[in-house]
Protein backbone atom coordinates (compact mmCIF):
# COMPACT_ATOMS: atom_id res chain seq x y z
CA UNK A 1 0.00 0.00 0.00
CA UNK A 2 2.53 2.55 0.83
CA UNK A 3 4.66 1.44 -2.30
CA UNK A 4 1.46 1.97 -4.10
CA UNK A 5 0.53 5.76 -3.02
CA UNK A 6 4.44 6.94 -2.74
CA UNK A 7 4.26 6.16 -6.82
CA UNK A 8 0.79 7.90 -7.38
CA UNK A 9 2.46 11.02 -5.25
CA UNK A 10 4.86 10.85 -7.57
CA UNK A 11 3.12 11.04 -10.39
CA UNK A 12 1.24 13.66 -9.66
CA UNK A 13 3.71 16.04 -8.91
CA UNK A 14 5.15 15.19 -12.20
CA UNK A 15 2.14 16.04 -13.52
CA UNK A 16 1.58 19.08 -11.24
CA UNK A 17 5.33 20.26 -12.45
CA UNK A 18 4.15 19.25 -16.46
CA UNK A 19 0.93 21.71 -15.60
CA UNK A 20 2.57 24.43 -13.93
CA UNK A 21 5.91 24.80 -16.46
CA UNK A 22 2.49 24.75 -19.76
CA UNK A 23 0.60 27.45 -17.58
CA UNK A 24 3.76 29.36 -17.43
CA UNK A 25 4.32 29.27 -21.08
CA UNK A 26 1.34 30.00 -21.74
CA UNK A 27 1.04 33.09 -19.16
CA UNK A 28 4.53 33.87 -21.21
CA UNK A 29 3.29 33.25 -24.72
CA UNK A 30 -0.17 35.19 -24.12
CA UNK A 31 1.87 38.14 -22.68
CA UNK A 32 4.22 38.25 -25.83
CA UNK A 33 1.09 37.89 -28.14
CA UNK A 34 -0.83 40.64 -26.41
CA UNK A 35 2.04 42.81 -27.25
CA UNK A 36 3.42 41.89 -30.72
CA UNK A 37 -0.62 41.96 -31.49
CA UNK A 38 -0.79 45.67 -30.32
CA UNK A 39 1.89 46.51 -32.66
CA UNK A 40 0.42 45.18 -35.55
CA UNK A 41 -3.13 46.33 -34.55
CA UNK A 42 -1.96 50.00 -34.02
CA UNK A 43 1.59 50.53 -35.71
CA UNK A 44 2.97 53.74 -35.17
CA UNK A 45 2.44 56.30 -37.69
CA UNK A 46 5.63 57.69 -39.59
CA UNK A 47 5.14 60.87 -40.61
CA UNK A 48 6.07 61.10 -44.07
CA UNK A 49 9.85 62.56 -44.66
CA UNK A 50 8.68 66.27 -45.47
CA UNK A 51 11.36 67.56 -48.48
CA UNK A 52 14.22 69.65 -47.35
CA UNK A 53 13.17 72.99 -48.51
CA UNK A 54 15.15 73.77 -51.72
CA UNK A 55 17.80 76.38 -51.35
CA UNK A 56 17.32 79.05 -53.51
CA UNK A 57 19.16 78.88 -56.77
CA UNK A 58 21.94 81.29 -57.63
CA UNK A 59 21.02 83.78 -60.20
CA UNK A 60 23.77 85.78 -61.42
CA UNK A 61 23.47 89.49 -60.84
CA UNK A 62 21.45 91.35 -63.19
CA UNK A 63 23.76 94.27 -64.15
CA UNK A 64 21.59 97.41 -63.41
CA UNK A 65 19.96 99.62 -65.71
CA UNK A 66 22.01 102.44 -67.07
CA UNK A 67 19.76 105.97 -67.55
CA UNK A 68 18.33 105.85 -70.67
CA UNK A 69 20.68 108.18 -72.59
CA UNK A 70 23.86 105.64 -70.83
CA UNK A 71 22.49 102.84 -71.63
CA UNK A 72 24.20 100.18 -73.59
CA UNK A 73 21.92 99.01 -76.43
CA UNK A 74 23.36 96.37 -78.78
CA UNK A 75 23.66 97.56 -82.23
CA UNK A 76 22.02 96.15 -85.65
CA UNK A 77 24.23 95.87 -88.36
CA UNK A 78 23.54 98.74 -90.58
CA UNK A 79 22.16 98.11 -93.81
CA UNK A 80 24.13 98.51 -96.83
CA UNK A 81 23.56 101.64 -98.59
CA UNK A 82 21.44 100.94 -101.54
CA UNK A 83 23.13 101.88 -104.85
CA UNK A 84 21.33 103.76 -107.55
CA UNK A 85 21.06 102.19 -111.05
CA UNK A 86 22.85 102.73 -114.23
CA UNK A 87 21.71 101.16 -117.04
CA UNK A 88 23.84 101.69 -120.47
CA UNK A 89 22.93 101.13 -123.79
CA UNK A 90 25.44 101.07 -126.55
CA UNK A 91 23.17 101.97 -130.23
CA UNK A 92 24.10 101.17 -134.07
CA UNK A 93 26.04 97.64 -133.46
CA UNK A 94 25.34 96.20 -136.92
CA UNK A 95 27.98 98.12 -139.12
CA UNK A 96 31.30 97.67 -137.20
CA UNK A 97 33.41 94.99 -137.36
CA UNK A 98 32.81 92.37 -134.25
CA UNK A 99 36.66 92.79 -132.96
CA UNK A 100 35.12 96.41 -131.72
CA UNK A 101 32.15 94.79 -130.81
CA UNK A 102 33.88 92.15 -128.92
CA UNK A 103 35.84 95.30 -127.33
CA UNK A 104 32.94 96.95 -125.63
CA UNK A 105 31.17 93.82 -124.86
CA UNK A 106 33.95 92.57 -122.41
CA UNK A 107 33.71 95.58 -120.32
CA UNK A 108 32.68 93.50 -116.74
CA UNK A 109 29.35 94.95 -116.28
CA UNK A 110 26.18 94.63 -117.04
CA UNK A 111 24.59 96.66 -120.14
CA UNK A 112 22.15 96.68 -123.67
CA UNK A 113 23.26 96.63 -126.81
CA UNK A 114 20.88 97.85 -129.88
CA UNK A 115 21.50 96.68 -133.24
CA UNK A 116 20.50 97.76 -136.34
CA UNK A 117 18.93 95.19 -138.88
CA UNK A 118 20.42 94.64 -142.74
CA UNK A 119 23.57 95.02 -142.08
CA UNK A 120 27.06 92.90 -142.49
CA UNK A 121 27.67 92.46 -139.24
CA UNK A 122 24.06 92.76 -137.83
CA UNK A 123 23.31 88.73 -136.80
CA UNK A 124 27.07 88.63 -135.68
CA UNK A 125 26.87 91.44 -133.57
CA UNK A 126 24.39 90.55 -131.57
CA UNK A 127 25.54 86.51 -130.66
CA UNK A 128 28.75 88.30 -129.78
CA UNK A 129 27.10 90.58 -127.31
CA UNK A 130 24.46 87.57 -126.37
CA UNK A 131 27.66 85.28 -125.49
CA UNK A 132 29.06 87.92 -123.38
CA UNK A 133 25.96 88.38 -121.39
CA UNK A 134 25.01 91.54 -122.49
CA UNK A 135 21.52 92.29 -123.18
CA UNK A 136 20.49 92.39 -126.68
CA UNK A 137 17.92 94.78 -128.36
CA UNK A 138 16.50 95.71 -131.69
CA UNK A 139 17.10 99.45 -132.81
CA UNK A 140 13.96 100.42 -135.09
CA UNK A 141 14.70 102.40 -137.83
CA UNK A 142 12.32 105.23 -138.14
CA UNK A 143 11.96 108.27 -140.11
CA UNK A 144 13.79 111.40 -138.22
CA UNK A 145 12.66 114.85 -139.25
CA UNK A 146 14.30 116.60 -142.55
CA UNK A 147 13.92 112.65 -144.50
CA UNK A 148 15.46 112.53 -147.05
CA UNK A 149 18.05 114.99 -146.96
CA UNK A 150 21.78 114.54 -146.04
CA UNK A 151 22.52 112.75 -142.93
CA UNK A 152 18.54 112.00 -142.45
CA UNK A 153 18.64 108.08 -143.89
CA UNK A 154 17.17 106.07 -140.64
CA UNK A 155 18.06 103.20 -142.97
CA UNK A 156 17.04 99.95 -145.23
CA UNK A 157 12.88 99.21 -144.18
CA UNK A 158 12.88 101.89 -142.09
CA UNK A 159 9.56 103.05 -140.27
CA UNK A 160 8.22 106.20 -142.40
CA UNK A 161 5.52 108.59 -142.17
CA UNK A 162 3.41 107.45 -145.27
CA UNK A 163 3.31 104.18 -144.92
CA UNK A 164 0.27 102.57 -144.66
CA UNK A 165 -0.49 100.51 -141.39
CA UNK A 166 -0.04 97.33 -142.76
CA UNK A 167 3.30 98.29 -144.06
CA UNK A 168 4.70 99.40 -141.06
CA UNK A 169 3.30 96.85 -138.81
CA UNK A 170 4.73 94.43 -141.24
CA UNK A 171 8.29 96.27 -141.32
CA UNK A 172 8.24 96.18 -137.54
CA UNK A 173 7.90 92.13 -137.26
CA UNK A 174 10.35 92.11 -139.90
CA UNK A 175 13.15 93.72 -137.97
CA UNK A 176 12.99 91.77 -134.72
CA UNK A 177 12.93 88.55 -136.62
CA UNK A 178 16.42 89.94 -138.34
CA UNK A 179 18.22 90.44 -134.88
CA UNK A 180 18.82 86.97 -132.32
CA UNK A 181 18.62 87.14 -128.20
CA UNK A 182 16.43 90.30 -128.57
CA UNK A 183 14.88 91.05 -125.56
CA UNK A 184 13.71 94.64 -126.25
CA UNK A 185 13.38 97.60 -128.84
CA UNK A 186 14.11 101.04 -128.78
CA UNK A 187 13.99 103.72 -131.58
CA UNK A 188 17.09 104.79 -134.21
CA UNK A 189 16.27 108.37 -135.40
CA UNK A 190 12.32 108.49 -135.62
CA UNK A 191 12.04 112.36 -134.75
CA UNK A 192 9.16 111.91 -137.32
CA UNK A 193 7.31 109.20 -135.89
CA UNK A 194 7.95 109.31 -132.32
CA UNK A 195 5.88 112.24 -131.84
CA UNK A 196 2.41 110.40 -133.99
CA UNK A 197 0.25 108.61 -131.36
CA UNK A 198 -1.08 106.80 -133.97
CA UNK A 199 1.95 105.68 -136.13
CA UNK A 200 3.50 105.00 -132.78
CA UNK A 201 0.60 103.27 -131.35
CA UNK A 202 0.88 100.30 -134.25
CA UNK A 203 4.68 100.31 -134.05
CA UNK A 204 4.21 98.88 -130.06
CA UNK A 205 1.02 96.68 -130.58
CA UNK A 206 3.42 94.74 -132.50
CA UNK A 207 6.20 94.98 -130.20
CA UNK A 208 3.91 94.03 -127.13
CA UNK A 209 2.34 91.12 -129.42
CA UNK A 210 6.36 89.73 -128.89
CA UNK A 211 6.37 90.51 -124.97
CA UNK A 212 9.15 93.26 -125.24
CA UNK A 213 9.86 96.11 -123.18
CA UNK A 214 10.59 99.63 -125.14
CA UNK A 215 13.05 101.98 -124.62
CA UNK A 216 12.15 105.88 -125.89
CA UNK A 217 15.60 107.40 -126.74
CA UNK A 218 13.66 110.94 -127.11
CA UNK A 219 15.36 111.73 -130.26
CA UNK A 220 12.24 114.41 -130.56
CA UNK A 221 11.64 116.26 -127.38
CA UNK A 222 7.93 115.79 -128.07
CA UNK A 223 8.40 111.78 -128.62
CA UNK A 224 4.95 110.09 -126.96
CA UNK A 225 6.33 107.14 -127.59
CA UNK A 226 6.88 106.07 -124.04
CA UNK A 227 3.51 107.99 -122.58
CA UNK A 228 1.92 105.10 -125.30
CA UNK A 229 3.56 102.62 -124.32
CA UNK A 230 2.29 102.54 -120.58
CA UNK A 231 -1.42 103.23 -121.65
CA UNK A 232 -0.73 99.53 -123.87
CA UNK A 233 0.72 97.94 -121.03
CA UNK A 234 4.16 98.19 -122.27
CA UNK A 235 7.08 97.83 -120.15
CA UNK A 236 9.35 100.65 -120.80
CA UNK A 237 11.70 103.50 -120.05
CA UNK A 238 13.10 106.79 -121.09
CA UNK A 239 16.53 107.70 -122.37
CA UNK A 240 17.69 110.12 -119.68
CA UNK A 241 21.11 111.54 -121.42
CA UNK A 242 23.06 111.08 -124.45
CA UNK A 243 26.66 110.31 -123.51
CA UNK A 244 28.86 111.05 -126.71
CA UNK A 245 26.75 113.78 -128.67
CA UNK A 246 30.72 114.78 -129.02
CA UNK A 247 33.05 112.21 -129.02
CA UNK A 248 35.93 114.21 -126.89
CA UNK A 249 36.66 112.78 -124.10
CA UNK A 250 36.16 115.56 -121.71
CA UNK A 251 32.87 116.07 -123.15
CA UNK A 252 31.79 111.99 -122.45
CA UNK A 253 33.67 113.00 -118.94
CA UNK A 254 31.06 115.95 -118.43
CA UNK A 255 27.79 113.89 -119.51
CA UNK A 256 28.58 110.59 -117.36
CA UNK A 257 28.98 112.62 -114.33
CA UNK A 258 25.68 114.47 -115.15
CA UNK A 259 24.20 110.56 -115.56
CA UNK A 260 25.50 110.09 -112.13
CA UNK A 261 24.44 112.49 -110.27
CA UNK A 262 20.74 111.77 -112.14
CA UNK A 263 21.24 108.42 -110.95
CA UNK A 264 21.93 109.44 -107.09
CA UNK A 265 18.69 111.87 -107.15
CA UNK A 266 16.29 109.65 -108.92
CA UNK A 267 17.50 106.46 -108.07
CA UNK A 268 18.14 105.38 -111.54
CA UNK A 269 19.02 106.69 -115.11
CA UNK A 270 19.65 105.99 -118.23
CA UNK A 271 22.01 106.47 -120.31
CA UNK A 272 22.96 106.52 -124.58
CA UNK A 273 26.30 106.17 -126.41
CA UNK A 274 27.16 104.55 -129.45
CA UNK A 275 29.23 102.18 -130.88
CA UNK A 276 32.00 104.34 -132.06
CA UNK A 277 35.58 103.72 -131.41
CA UNK A 278 36.13 106.95 -128.94
CA UNK A 279 33.21 105.54 -126.87
CA UNK A 280 34.63 102.38 -125.85
CA UNK A 281 37.76 103.44 -124.89
CA UNK A 282 36.09 106.49 -122.76
CA UNK A 283 33.56 103.38 -121.22
CA UNK A 284 37.25 101.41 -119.85
CA UNK A 285 37.93 104.33 -118.33
CA UNK A 286 34.73 105.80 -116.94
CA UNK A 287 33.05 102.51 -115.29
CA UNK A 288 35.70 101.45 -113.31
CA UNK A 289 36.07 104.43 -111.57
CA UNK A 290 32.11 104.30 -110.85
CA UNK A 291 32.05 101.25 -108.73
CA UNK A 292 30.75 101.96 -105.71
CA UNK A 293 28.56 104.76 -106.77
CA UNK A 294 25.98 103.17 -108.87
CA UNK A 295 24.80 99.67 -109.85
CA UNK A 296 24.86 98.67 -113.28
CA UNK A 297 22.33 97.20 -114.61
CA UNK A 298 20.39 96.41 -118.11
CA UNK A 299 17.67 98.65 -119.99
CA UNK A 300 15.34 96.30 -119.21
CA UNK A 301 15.77 96.12 -115.45
CA UNK A 302 14.43 99.57 -115.34
CA UNK A 303 11.72 99.14 -118.12
CA UNK A 304 8.20 99.00 -115.80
Amino acid sequence: MARGRGKRVSTLALVGWAVLTLALGLAVGLMLGQQGCGKREAPAKREAPKPEPKKPEKKMAEPKAKPTSEAVRPRSPEPERKLPRLALVIDDLGYVPPELVTRLCSLPVAFSVAVLPYLEHTRESAEVAHRLGKEVMLHLPMEPIGYPGPGRDPGLNAILYDLPETEVRRRVRMAMDEIPHRAGVNNHMGSRITPDRTRMGWVLQEIKARKFFFVDSRTEKDSVAYDVAERLGIPAVERHVFLDDDKAFPEMEKQWERALKLAEKDGSVLIIGHIYPETVEALEKLIPRSKGQVRFVKAGDLAR
